[in-house]
């Protein structure tokens, strides 16, 4: 038995599995502040529904966030209500959730690779999965799609045993229609639509290539499955809609899902082939067997003789057709899957795949499921007109089994001389892009353009107070750097098997680096931690009297800056544009009151600059003290405006000392 037989199996596996993606993730669940602007709103809402007792409802504020289903909000409002309480700020209780759902999305994709491919590959494929730059950096932000990679690779688990078994299991059946009911109370229909293509591809592809698909799925009928799956999304669906007053669906399905299919919801566009050129970095350290991965399954599924070339020319051509009809209806994918069906009707078409010398294998039926899965989800998401990084993860399971499955061809002697090196040039990329973003220099390089852009202070003043971000620890970055130098030079000599230990032990190194030490130490990319900092110095952070010498405000009212982690972290009730006063209160019982200002926002001024003189000329009529913090500089990622920030606080009765206890 092999070192690898060894660690596969048993409880060391999950273990394993699990620690990977979870202690990965880890740092930066605890060291990175809230982050704008989806994070933030989704841990606000969950918030609010524990400040409120409405768990039905979802709010941001007083505006309804129609938007996704509850199901994550409940995970993030028990999450917070377990290790803190409703009075809570700290992100790290609402990511927990996906800090969990990752790692078990780790444990599942393992799971769902055994009846296809095998302990082994689905060992290696799920512990390369488990590493992925873009899985362990969704499991420290407060989102949906930790959990939903875990709950569809489940379901998906689920349909793999059905299909290689055929045992019309009523256990697999109910787990899978109890996956898609969770799934889909976390985000709607994409659990379902991923699951669908996993399903669905292959039974089309069985059926174009030997005339039936067979009835594995006949079993996903049997009635109990479909009415947990009803009894899971009904009420909620009832009881959300009663509580909008129908205004839930106009929300999510008539404007946010419709946003996305229409055009590029939010600005959040991209170019051809967006998630594929994200590859390198995103799918990173996989990307060591991505090539070959290819090349393995082509190898399994390719035709055998001339008919077969000519079905898959065919084929290829009315993929084209299909895809660019796609382009105009929508992108409504299943079109494809029916034009398949359609075509495998046809004798003519039947006769032409020849099945292989070796017969339809179960080999060969595996890795037509999992192709179905990666590539089908792929090609969805990258015609989408909205593109975020993220939506892709869904796919990425099955990428790591399929990578599982070329690495165990490697380990057992299979020459892959071209695919290897193209692998090994990919992941020398994600690497050098890595390790080069996570480098001081070029922190520097973007501190120097961005000071640049500040239009209400010298460029040198803000470089003067940006100097102790230029340099953080970089004992890690070298760790990383080394890591990966020596599983490019094991792969390049065909010790494949230390060559993913070391490239696996690369990624999380690199990752603890950035989320320990990079991220962390870049207070100039965190305006929220910024206005913080201003507020502070006139005791302006509400509900913290204890550390200050005074009063603290009830609230905050911003001027320039709305961001939803002001709102998350330091509190629900303060203001923003536009609902912030213009005018000082008259009632004396409201002070004192403080006023954060950005004097940077593009879109006010010279009107800030106005607003604020105003309110001091508002104060000296009214004898009130006015206490100023120094200015504050960061750069506001979200939109890529600098902000300038100072705090201004308005007292009655004299000025009180206002600076921080010590």
């Amino acid at each position: 038995m092999t070192f690898l037989d060894r660690i596969s199996t048993g409880w060391k596996a999950w273990v394993l599995l699990f620690v990977i993606t979870f202690g990965a993730a880890a740092p930066g669940v605890f060291n990175l502040p809230a982050l704008d602007r989806d994070e933030s709103r989704f841990a606000q809402a969950s918030k609010q529904m524990l400040e409120s007792g409405d768990y039905i409802r979802l709010r941001y504020q007083d505006e309804l966030r129609n938007k996704k289903p509850a199901g994550i909000h409940w995970l993030q409002a028990g999450s917070t209500a377990l290790f803190t309480g409703a009075e809570a700020k700290q992100i790290w209780t609402y990511r927990v959730p996906s800090w969990l759902g990752a790692a078990f999305a780790t444990l599942a994709c393992f799971w769902c690779g055994i009846p296809l491919i095998g302990r082994r590959a689905s060992f290696l494929g799920a512990a390369l999965f488990g590493a992925t730059l873009l899985l362990t950096s969704e499991a420290h932000i407060s989102k949906t799609d930790g959990v939903l990679v875990f709950l569809t690779t489940l379901s998906i688990g689920a349909l793999a045993r059905l299909y290689m078994r055929n045992d019309q299991s009523k256990r697999m059946a109910l787990l899978f229609w109890t996956a898609m009911g969770l799934v889909f109370l976390i985000k709607g229909p994409v659990g379902p639509m991923v699951a669908a293509y996993a399903g669905i591809g292959a039974w089309v592809w069985m059926k174009a290539t030997v005339g039936k698909g067979g009835d594995w799925w006949k079993v996903l009928l049997w009635w109990p499955g479909p009415l947990i799956f009803v009894a899971l999304v009904l009420p909620w669906f009832l009881w959300i809609q009663a509580a909008t007053q129908g205004e839930f669906i106009k929300g999510a399905v008539g404007k946010d899902l419709k946003d996305k299919f229409t055009g590029a919801s939010e600005g959040h566009g991209g170019w051809p082939f967006y998630h594929l050129t994200h590859l390198p970095a995103w799918f990173f350290p996989a990307t060591l067997m991505l090539a070959p991965a290819c090349m393995a399954a082509w190898h399994r599924l390719k035709p055998r003789n001339d008919l077969g070339w000519k079905w898959l020319r065919d084929s290829a051509a009315i993929a084209a057709v299909v895809f660019a009809f796609l382009t105009v209806l929508l992108f409504i994918l299943p079109l494809l899957l029916a034009a398949f069906w359609y075509i495998s009707g046809r004798d003519d078409w039947k006769s032409r795949w020849p099945i292989g010398i070796d017969g339809l294998t179960d080999e060969t039926r595996a890795i037509r499921f999992i192709v179905a899965w990666a590539a089908l989800t792929f090609v969805f998401f990258e015609l989408m007109p909205t593109l975020l990084s993220h939506y892709i993860l869904p796919a990425y399971p099955a990428m790591g089994l399929l990578c599982g499955y070329a690495a165990v061809q490697l380990l057992d002697g299979v020459r892959m001389p071209v695919s290897r090196w193209i692998s090994l040039t990919l992941f020398a990329i994600g690497a050098i892009l890595l390790l080069a973003v996570s480098f001081p220099g070029v922190a520097v390089f973007y501190m120097e353009e961005t000071a640049g852009d500040f239009k209400t202070v010298a460029a040198s003043q803000v470089l003067e107070a940006w100097t102790a971000y230029r340099s953080f620890p970089l004992w890690l970055w070298w760790i990383g750097f080394a890591l990966a130098g020596f599983a490019t030079i094991e792969f390049a000599r065909r010790r494949d098997g230390l060559a993913i230990l070391l490239a696996i032990a690369a990624s999380i190194t690199i990752g603890w680096h950035v989320r320990i030490f990079m991220l962390p130490s870049q207070v100039w990319l965190q305006p929220t931690e910024t206005a913080r900092a201003a507020l502070e110095e006139v005791c302006g952070v509400p509900a913290e009297d204890a550390d200050c010498n005074a009063k603290a405000p009830a609230r905050i009212l911003a001027l320039g800056y709305a961001e939803p982690s002001y709102i998350l972290t330091l509190g629900t009730q303060n203001l923003h544009p536009p609902e912030t006063p213009l005018d000082l209160p008259t009632d004396m019982a409201a002070y004192p009151v403080v006023y954060l200002v950005n004097f940077e926002d593009r879109k006010a001024v010279p009107a800030i600059a106005d607003e604020v003189a105003n309110l001091r000329a508002e104060a000296t009529s009214m004898n009130l003290c006015i206490t100023e913090s120094e200015a504050h500089y960061a750069l506001n990622y979200s939109n890529g405006d600098p902000v300038n920030f100072r705090a201004i606080r308005f007292d009655t009765g004299g000025c009180p000392g206002v600076s921080p206890a010590e």
